[in-house]
C-alpha cells in the first residue's frame, strides 16, 4: 500500500485500482443475496492495521457470529463493534413482542394503551441513524468503518433521511482520511433510491453471481472509482475456505 491508499484485503482489487482504495473514500458493496456482501464487508473490516481503528456496525447479526466467521478464516478481529440490530431488538421488538403476549393473555385495549403510554414515558423515541452518525463523528484518523446494511435504516427512514446519513459519514470520512463501506442488498429498494445512493459515494463494487451448469459463476465489478473510470473493469472472484480471492478475468 502507498502512503494514500488501504487495503481491502483482496489483493487483485487492491491491484486493479490504485494499489488499495484511497484514503478519504466512501465506498458502497452491493450485490444480490448469497452473491457474498456481507462476508465482503468482514473481510474488508478485518484487514489487519496495526494503526487504524475499526467499527464495524451490524443489523442484522450477532457480535458472537460475526467474530466467529471471521475467526473461520483467520481474520483478525480486533475491531468494535456497534450492533444496530441489538439495539432495534431491545429497544423496539421486544416492547412489540410484550404487547403481542399481552394481548394473548386477554388484557384489553385499554389496558394496551396504558402500557404502552407507561413504556413511551420512560424512554424517548431511539433514532439507530442518529446512533450511527454519532458513533463515526468520535472516529480519529486513521479508521475504517463498515456499515452492514444500508437496508435495515432504508426499511425504517425515509430515503431522504438515509442519503443525508450518508453525506454525512461521507463527509467526516473525506475530511479524516479514514475509508468507510456501506453494503446494500441489490434490487430491494426502488432503482431511483440506489441511484441517489451511487451518486454520493466515491467507489461501487457489485458482487454478481449467476449459475452456470451445476455450478456458480461469480464476478466483482468495479464500476465506480471517482474521477478514474479508466480503473473499472470485472475481476472473477471464488469463495473458499481461505475467504475471498479474486483474479482478471
Amino acid at each position: 500500500m502507498s502512503a494514500d491508499t488501504v487495503s481491502f484485503g483482496i489483493p487483485a482489487l487492491d491491484k486493479a485500482i490504485m494499489n488499495g482504495i484511497p484514503k478519504g473514500y466512501t465506498i458502497l458493496c452491493l450485490g444480490t443475496a448469497g452473491a457474498g456482501v456481507e462476508l465482503f464487508a468482514k473481510r474488508f473490516a478485518s484487514v489487519d492495521t496495526a494503526n487504524e481503528s475499526v467499527v464495524y456496525f451490524s443489523t442484522s447479526e450477532r457480535d458472537e457470529d460475526i467474530k466467529d466467521t471471521m475467526n473461520d478464516f483467520n481474520w483478525a478481529t480486533n475491531m468494535k463493534i456497534v450492533n444496530i440490530g441489538t439495539m432495534y431488538y431491545e429497544k423496539v421488538l421486544a416492547k412489540h413482542l410484550e404487547v403481542s403476549r399481552y394481548r394473548l393473555d386477554g388484557l384489553t385495549m385499554k389496558d394496551i394503551r396504558q402500557f404502552k403510554q407507561e413504556k413511551s414515558d420512560e424512554t424517548m423515541p431511539y433514532n439507530f441513524l442518529t446512533t450511527v452518525t454519532y458513533e463515526i463523528s468520535k472516529m480519529k484518523p486513521p479508521f475504517r468503518i463498515v456499515l452492514d446494511s444500508l437496508n435495515f435504516f432504508l426499511e425504517y427512514y425515509s430515503p431522504k433521511e438515509v442519503l443525508s446519513a450518508i453525506r454525512t459519514i461521507k463527509a467526516h470520512t473525506q475530511h479524516n482520511g479514514g475509508v468507510a463501506l456501506l453494503t446494500l442488498v441489490k434490487g430491494v429498494m426502488d432503482s431511483h433510491i440506489e441511484n441517489g445512493i451511487e451518486e454520493i459515494v466515491d467507489a461501487i463494487i457489485e458482487l454478481e453471481r449467476q449459475r452456470d451448469g451445476f455450478e456458480f459463476k461469480r464476478n466483482l465489478l468495479i464500476r465506480k472509482v471517482r474521477n478514474h473510470p479508466e480503473k473499472t473493469g470485472i475481476l472473477a472472484y471464488t469463495i473458499d475456505e481461505k475467504g475471498i480471492s479474486a483474479k482478471s478475468v
